[in-house]
């Protein structure tokens, strides 16, 4: 059972993260958001992508445990996780599922880049399977 029913990100935070996605072309980017348990977000930490791949991601441990530490140091959670798809759709790949290690405790935001415009999407991801996670911008 997810932890919150939507995910709410402030229009700059969100911004921040198309950003990022824009700036690692061509490769994907990762990150993380967090705030209250209520699902707002307050806070992005970007993490370097140490697979360094157009196709996949992998979070940098170093960068996952200082953003852990400045959660817990400022009591907020781990909310979301963000990537991006430099060339394809914001919905997730086989191996987005597979590599999923945290079950249905955060919601996945994909930022997709491959048309003239963003498109982000959010999901919940399973064992093996996914679904539409609600979010908005607030």
């Amino acid at each position: 059972m997810p932890p919150f029913q939507q995910l709410l990100i402030p229009a700059p935070i969100l911004a921040e993260a198309i950003d990022h996605a824009r700036s690692e072309l061509p490769r994907e980017c990762c990150g993380l958001l967090a705030g209250t348990r209520d699902g707002r977000v307050v806070r992005r930490f970007p993490i370097r992508n140490d697979r360094m791949s157009e196709t996949e991601y992998a979070t940098n441990p170093r960068d996952l445990l200082d953003a852990m530490k400045a959660m817990r140091a400022d009591g907020l959670e781990p909310l979301a996780i963000y990537h991006s798809h430099p060339a394809s759709a914001p919905i997730p790949s086989k191996k987005d599922v597979a590599d999923n290690t945290w079950g249905e405790t955060v919601v996945h935001l994909i930022v997709g880049l491959a048309g003239p415009e963003p498109q982000v999407r959010a999901w919940w991801l399973g064992e093996y399977e996914f679904r539409e996670a609600e979010w908005m911008v607030a």
